[in-house]
């Protein structure tokens, strides 16, 4: 039986294969333990659209009553974040999100969130792998529910809070022409429910829910996943397209040319909606993978900027203890304060919308505004290399830590100022550029982030890196 192992946002896997009924068993019975023995009764359970997400989510259900846990089981397939506020709403000891967010379809994931809706730290997790090796199988384990399992649906209290969030009636009044892109996920249904009986015109694409999102990948940062929105955005009738994941909580924008945003450029709108316009003051926490300009923003405004490891577990841990008003990270997640401390692209997406009302202007010029309120833009990419089984563990463990002992003092001519090495290799270069190097733990892939000023430099970094390893 293939083990179960707990990364930076929760256990996922390939469907009947790693991520099995077995498995979700026994990952349920670990969990399970963990509540018994930390004295908690309730938790919420909920699921995205994902094939047999329903199913493992009710044996997960049934499992956690069967050990005296009180269970809240969603109705439907509904967004991690509509599950992760209604364990705050109900005042549950955490929650169990079945989702494998942006991954392809064949994938599925456990999440747990504790009481805060936060994705689980790492004690939590390694407690739940260190109990489920010490669990006989329970393949055949007598399911007698002594506890109820109440179903519900956490929508109406959800789109309440984020309504209360954003001023949502000036959006609903405002005018905008706006298509909505839910990629076939959870989140269908949500945005364009939300937005109804007002004059903001919606039209919507991939709304109904689909566990093969229509064979794409449901990640809205990627063109080739968006191609249908970019089309229609390109014809010039609308003022933005906003598009979320498959559970969601990910972000992402194309403005009213066409032209898809970078979730880098996201986040510094973001920033700049919190610290230009609504005047907020507070640190605002990215992963290293995410961008300078943020940083170059808070410097101006006398912000702290607090980088922490790849991961939103991470991130939410930081908001947490610095009290941040706004934390998000590369591949498009964000949230801020006042509300759950996990990604929520419904609500940033409302924020994205308000920003627009309250600027009066187009998105590009918007973006651009930010830009030169931040020092000047930058450009990014991110690259995945591609290696052979047979040779990646041995780059990883030799020519890796070499680089990792040895990182070069100079990339392409420009001077390396700082170097961080915690989570992969961070090369941080004079003029404000960096690269970041980053191995997978789960297949054989060296993941390649770079920001510059121009993209021609953002390619020569990137070839810089794979030159470094032969590629």
């Amino acid at each position: 039986m293939p083990p179960i192992k707990f990364g930076t946002d929760g256990w996922r896997g390939i469907i009947d294969k790693d991520f099995s009924e077995v498995n979700v068993k026994l990952a349920t019975r670990a969990i399970a333990d963990y509540f018994t023995n930390s004295n908690k009764k309730t938790i919420v359970i909920g699921y995205d659209g994902r094939r047999k997400a329903s199913d493992f989510a009710r044996i997960s259900a049934e499992i956690m009553a069967n050990n005296g846990i009180k269970v809240y089981l969603v109705d439907k397939p509904c967004p991690t974040p509509a599950a992760g506020w209604s364990i705050v709403a109900k005042h549950a000891d955490g929650g169990i999100m079945f989702t494998a967010s942006h991954n392809p379809p064949e994938f599925l994931g456990l999440k747990f969130m504790t009481d805060e809706a936060m994705v689980a730290p790492q004690e939590v997790t390694d407690e739940f792998m260190m109990r489920q090796k010490n669990l006989e199988n329970i393949k055949n384990e007598d399911i007698k529910v002594k506890n109820e399992i109440e179903i519900f649906d956490p929508k109406p209290a959800y789109l309440e809070k984020i309504g209360e969030l954003t001023e949502i009636q000036k959006i609903k009044n405002a005018g905008l022409r706006v298509l909505v892109n839910p990629m076939s996920g959870s989140g269908a249904g949500y945005l364009s429910n939300l937005l109804s009986s007002g004059k903001i015109q919606i039209e919507t694409i991939n709304d109904e829910i689909d566990p093969n999102f229509g064979n794409i990948t449901p990640e809205p940062i990627v063109e080739k996943n968006v191609t249908d929105a970019l089309a229609k955005m390109k014809k010039g009738n609308f003022d933005v397209c906003l598009s979320c994941d498959g559970d969601a909580d990910r972000i992402g924008l194309i403005d009213e040319r066409g032209r898809m945003l970078s979730s880098l450029e996201t986040f510094l709108l973001q920033a700049y909606y919190l610290v230009v316009l609504k005047k907020q003051r507070g640190p605002i926490v990215e992963t290293l993978s995410n961008t300078v300009m943020v940083k170059n923003l808070c410097q101006k405004y006398g912000l702290e900027n607090i980088e922490t490891k790849v991961g939103f577990k991470y991130v939410g841990e930081k908001m947490k203890e610095s009290e941040a008003i706004l934390g998000g990270e590369e591949s498009g997640g964000s949230t801020i304060k006042g509300y759950i401390l996990i990604r929520d692209a419904q609500l940033m997406n409302l924020v994205m919308l308000d920003l627009m009302i309250e600027m009066k202007k187009p998105l590009s010029k918007i973006l651009a505004i930010a830009k030169d309120e931040a020092g000047g833009g930058f450009e990014f990419k991110r690259e995945d290399v591609h290696f052979d089984y047979d040779k990646y563990e041995k780059i990883r463990k030799e020519k890796a830590q070499e680089l990792i002992k040895n990182p070069p003092k100079e990339v392409l001519g420009e001077k390396v100022v700082k170097v961080r090495t915690d989570d992969g290799l961070k090369l941080y270069l004079e003029d404000g550029s960096w690269l970041l190097i980053r191995f997978s733990g789960t297949e054989p892939v060296l993941r390649v982030y770079a920001e510059a000023k121009t993209m021609n430099k953002v390619d020569e970094f990137i070839q810089y890196v794979k030159d470094l390893f032969k590629v």
